[in-house]
């Protein structure tokens, strides 16, 4: 009986657990999608549409900032930039979220 370290049975269980957080993170986002009205719904399906055009610094910077609630002057410091410099990711976020509303 081998009981020593096996990295292709630690890399399936690695894979698991990534597929777990996914599913937990999917049936979280459908169980509230059920819940909204039309125009929740229409809003929720443009930001999915939008999402793959952001910048990663962007997609960063509306995580942190909408989700998170950090403010511009804290995600400028944790990414390596100025406050100004994370609000304008935000802006340009913001207006590719509006010209697609």
């Amino acid at each position: 009986m081998d009981q020593g370290y096996n990295q292709e049975n630690a890399d399936l269980a690695s894979k698991a657990v990534k597929r777990l957080n996914v599913f937990k993170l999917a049936v979280e986002y459908l169980y509230h999608r059920d819940q909204y009205n039309p125009d929740e719904l229409e809003y929720a399906q443009k930001t999915e549409l939008v999402w793959p055009n952001l910048t990663e610094k962007q997609k960063d910077v509306v995580y942190m900032h909408m989700i998170q609630g950090f403010t511009f002057t804290s995600i400028g410091d944790l990414q390596g930039y100025t406050r100004k410099n994370a609000a304008q990711h935000f802006y340009l976020a913001c207006k590719k979220f509006q010209s697609n509303a």
